[in-house]
Formats: structure tokens, sequence, C-alpha cells
């Protein structure tokens, strides 16, 4: 009896829910960036190369994103963008290039 108790008790634990819930895609945002092989990141997630995504919008969910690009010999770019449920947003990123006296210039 105990062991048919622990077995079920680590099934039910296997399908517990993590904490981290993932929306479905309800909006578009376009990410806009001259250098084009920035890469470019929402909400930490990797999602693609500036110049291969100025075609066209991701889908995200709606709500407030996190876009982080960078490019080497660039700053890194930190932005926010509230994006409206249905809705199209779309973030112009200019990276400001390292002086060459600095590290990473």
């Amino acid at each position: 009896m105990r062991v048919a108790l622990a077995l079920l008790a680590l099934a039910l634990c296997g399908c517990a829910p993590t904490g981290t819930m993932v929306r479905k895609a309800d909006a578009q945002l376009a990410i806009v960036c001259p250098v084009g092989a920035a890469r470019v990141y929402v909400d930490e997630a990797f999602v693609g190369r500036a110049g291969d995504l100025e075609r066209r919008a991701l889908p995200v969910s709606s709500g407030t994103r996190r876009v982080e690009v960078r490019a080497d010999g660039y700053f890194t770019a930190y932005r926010e963008v509230t994006v409206p449920a249905g809705g199209h947003a779309q973030l112009d990123v200019a990276l400001r290039r390292v002086p060459d006296n600095e590290p990473g210039g």
C-alpha cells in the first residue's frame, strides 16, 4: 500500500505546474535596427538577427515585453515596449558604437 501511495505521489508531482506560465501570442512586435548582424532577444529569448527581422513582425503575447539588442562593437541596448492585445507595436533601436579606446571597441 505504501509503495502504491508513493508512486501516486511521484506521478502527481510530475503534473504540478512549474510556476512559469506561457501565454499564447496574441499580438505582433516589429523590431528595427540598422545593424543587421545585431542579435535580438525578447524577454531573454533569442529571436533572430536584426537584418532577418526587419521584414517581419514577431508574434508575441500582449503586455510589456523586454527587448535586448546586442552587436559586437556596440553598446547593448535595452528597451521595454507595451504591445496591445490583438495589436501591433514597432520598436526602433539605434545602437551606439563603442569607442575604439574602450574595451569591446
